[in-house]
C-alpha cells in the first residue's frame, strides 16, 4: 500500500529498515527462548506432571464427596493430596520460587480448614478453583516458556502497537498535509492534542488494570468479561481495516474525517482533533494489552520487547511519513498486523470460554487423551483447551475470519490484483 498526496518527497530505503529490525527481534526471541528455565537449574527428582494430575484427581474427589455431604471423606482426600503428592513437588519448587512455595501451602490449609468447619461448598469451590490456577502455574514454572510462545506474545504485542500507531499515523499526516496548505500556525496544537493523549492512554490502562483489581465480581468473570469484550473490539476493527486496505478507501476516510474540524480554524479544535485521534487508539490499545497480559503471565518481559520494537518501527515510518512524505507499502504490514491480532483474538476467546466453564456458566465437555497436549504458556497463550465448547467456539471464529480474508484479496471483485499490485507499492 503506498500512501501517496500527504506530502512531497522522495522514497527511501525505510522498508529494508524495518526488515533489519524485525530480524533483531527474532532474533533476540530465539536466543532467549532458548535459554534454559529456572526449572531445570532446579532438575527435580520427581515426576512433577504425574503429581500434579494426581493432585488434580483428588481435588475433583474431594469436592464430590463434600458435595454429597461425606465431609470426613472430602478431608481424608485433602489431605492425601498436600501430603501424599504436593510435598513431593514442593521439593524442587522452594527452588524455583519458595515465595509461590508458601502460598500455595496456605491455599491447601485453607481449603482443609473450611472443610473441617463445614464451609457452604460454593466457597470452598472459590479455593479449589484458586488451588487450580497455582497448580497451573506450578506446571508453567517446570515447563517453562519454551521457543514458541516468547515468539508469539512478542509478536502478538508489537503487532496490537503497530496497527494501533499506524492508524495514528495516517490520520495526523492527513490533517499535517491539509494543514500546510491552508493554515499551517495549527500545526502546533494540533501537535499539542496528539501529545497529550499519550499520557492519557497510559493513565488509562492503569485506571483499568485499578478497576479490573477492585470490581466486586470474581477474578474469573473479570478475565472473562475483558477477554469477550477485547475480542469483540478486535473482530470489529480487523473487518473494518480490511474494507479500508484499498488506497483509495483509506484517502476518503481519512478526508471525511478532517477536513470539516480543519476547516474551522479554530486552535482548541484542532487540538482536540489530535487528541482525539491518538486517545481513540490509545485507548484501544490499553484494553487490548490488559487481554495480553492475563494470557501471558510470566511472559511480561517478552510482552515490552514487543511493545520496545512497536515504538521503534513506528517511529521510522512516522519520520518518514510525515517528515520525508515517503511511500511505504504500508498494506502489506497492515495486513500481517490484522492476521497476527485476528488470532489473538482466537485465543483470547478460548481462554474466555474456558473461565466461563470453571464457574459453571458454560457447560464443560472434557475431551478424551487424543486431544494434544501442549506447553502451559503455548496453551493458556492460544486458549488450547482440552474441552468441546472452547474448540468448537474458537474454530466458529476462525473460519469467519478465514472467510473474510479469502473474500477481501480473493473473491471481491479486483482484490488479489489490488493485493498484488499495492503490496508491492505500485498505484
Amino acid at each position: 500500500m503506498t500512501i501517496a498526496g500527504l506530502a512531497p518527497g522522495r522514497q527511501g530505503g525505510v522498508p529494508r529498515c524495518l526488515l533489519a529490525l524485525f530480524a533483531v527481534a527474532v532474533l533476540l526471541v530465539l536466543l532467549g527462548g532458548v535459554a534454559p528455565p529456572a526449572a531445570r537449574a532446579a532438575e527435580p527428582q520427581v515426576d512433577v506432571q504425574r503429581e500434579l494430575a494426581a493432585i488434580r484427581a483428588l481435588m475433583q474427589q474431594s469436592q464430590d464427596a463434600y458435595r454429597a455431604g461425606d465431609a470426613e471423606t472430602a478431608l481424608r482426600l485433602a489431605r492425601q493430596a498436600y501430603l501424599d503428592h504436593f510435598e513431593l513437588v514442593e521439593i524442587p519448587l522452594r527452588v524455583i520460587d519458595p515465595n509461590f512455595t508458601l502460598e500455595m501451602e496456605y491455599r491447601f490449609a485453607e481449603w482443609r480448614n473450611q472443610i473441617e468447619a463445614g464451609a457452604p461448598a460454593a466457597e470452598v469451590d472459590v479455593t479449589v478453583q484458586e488451588l487450580e490456577r497455582g497448580l497451573d502455574e506450578v506446571e508453567a514454572l517446570f515447563e517453562g516458556p519454551g521457543l514458541v510462545a516468547p515468539t508469539l506474545v512478542t509478536v502478538a504485542s508489537f503487532s496490537i502497537l503497530f496497527r494501533e500507531g499506524i492508524e495514528v499515523i495516517l490520520v495526523l499526516a492527513a490533517i499535517l498535509g491539509y494543514i500546510q496548505t491552508q493554515n499551517p500556525r495549527l500545526r502546533r496544537p494540533l501537535w499539542w492534542g496528539a501529545g497529550l493523549a499519550v499520557p492519557a492512554s497510559v493513565l488509562t490502562w492503569f485506571v483499568l488494570n485499578w478497576v479490573l483489581r477492585v470490581a466486586p465480581i470474581g477474578r474469573e468473570v473479570i478475565e472473562a468479561l475483558v477477554s469477550l469484550f477485547a475480542v469483540a473490539l478486535m473482530f470489529y476493527i480487523s473487518f473494518w481495516l480490511l474494507r479500508r486496505l484499498d488506497v483509495r478507501r483509506w484517502m476518503e476516510f481519512l478526508r471525511a474525517k478532517v477536513w470539516d474540524a480543519v476547516a474551522v480554524g479554530n486552535t482548541g479544535a484542532v487540538a482536540a482533533l489530535g487528541f482525539v485521534s491518538v486517545y481513540r487508539e490509545g485507548a484501544e490499545t490499553a484494553l487490548f494489552y490488559q487481554a495480553l497480559l492475563l494470557i501471558a503471565q510470566r511472559l511480561e518481559l517478552w510482552v515490552l520487547l514487543g511493545i520496545g520494537l512497536a515504538i521503534l518501527a513506528l517511529s521510522v515510518i512516522g519520520w518518514a511519513i510525515i517528515a520525508l512524505g515517503a511511500r511505504l507499502p504500508l498494506r502489506a504490514f497492515l495486513g500481517i498486523a490484522v492476521a497476527v491480532i485476528m488470532l489473538l483474538s482466537v485465543g483470547l476467546l478460548g481462554n474466555a470460554v474456558w473461565e466461563l466453564q470453571q464457574i459453571g456458566v458454560i457447560p464443560m465437555t472434557l475431551l478424551d487423551d487424543s486431544f494434544p497436549r501442549f506447553n502451559r504458556f503455548l496453551a493458556d497463550l492460544l486458549g488450547l483447551h482440552a474441552t468441546l465448547e472452547t474448540v468448537v467456539a474458537q474454530s466458529v471464529l476462525l473460519l469467519v475470519y478465514l472467510a473474510a480474508w479469502l473474500y477481501a484479496f480473493w473473491w471481491q471483485p479486483g482484490g488479489a490484483g489490488t493485493w498484488r499490485r499495492q503490496g508491492t507499492g505500485a498505484r
